[in-house]
């Protein structure tokens, strides 16, 4: 089992009647020691990622596992 797991996950940010999709069916894994650099354009999603997955901000569709913990429930 991954340490890290996304599966399909998308963030979608909602003002008004425009809807900003920032993560659009993110799907990777990461074993525990595994070392890993983010890189992408302004813009990519490259922070979000890391907000969802440090748990300061939450996905609105699909699942993301720590440590095969379903973090992605949590409120």
């Amino acid at each position: 089992m991954a340490f890290v797991e996304f599966h399909d996950v998308t963030k979608i940010y909602k003002t008004g009647d425009t809807e900003i999709h920032a993560a659009d069916g993110i799907t990777f894994s990461l074993e525990q020691g595994e070392f890993v650099i983010v890189v992408g354009p302004s813009g990519a999603g490259k922070t979000t990622v890391l907000n969802m997955l440090g748990g300061m901000d939450t996905c609105t569709g699909g699942s993301i596992f720590l440590d095969g913990n379903c973090i992605s429930e949590y409120n």
